[in-house]
């Protein structure tokens, strides 16, 4: 009898290493699934800043290329090269000494960029 209950507690502490295994593994991979999307969330967004950020200095640059600037297909363009793609309600407004643009930037962004003349 002694050794049938040595053989039943030693398959009780297994069963239990192998739930709390269990619940570890399923735990730890949730974990690093979010991990992952939120790295790839704040990579997405850091691609996108950049992008805007390099498109101002662009036309703050060269702000003859303003002139130049078309809106079609949700894309823009500066003499038919794409100059940003995903850009919706695309606006300039013309004052004295600068320009106003201002779209929707992935239908997440509301972009509005002054830029002198």
């Amino acid at each position: 009898m002694n050794c049938k209950n040595k053989c039943a507690f030693i398959t009780l502490e297994l069963l239990l290493v192998i739930v709390i295994a269990s619940i570890i593994l399923i735990s730890s991979f949730k974990i690093i699934t979010n991990i992952y999307q939120n790295a790839k969330t704040s990579q997405n967004i850091s691609i996108s800043q950049l992008d805007l950020l390099s498109s101002r200095i662009i036309l703050e640059k060269n702000p003859n290329y303003i002139n130049n600037l078309s809106f079609k297909n949700n894309n823009l363009y500066i003499e038919n090269s794409l100059f940003l793609e995903n850009i919706s309600n695309f606006k300039i407004q013309n004052k004295q000494n600068f320009k106003i643009i201002s779209f929707i930037y992935n239908n997440i962004y509301k972009i509005k960029w002054v830029i002198k003349i």
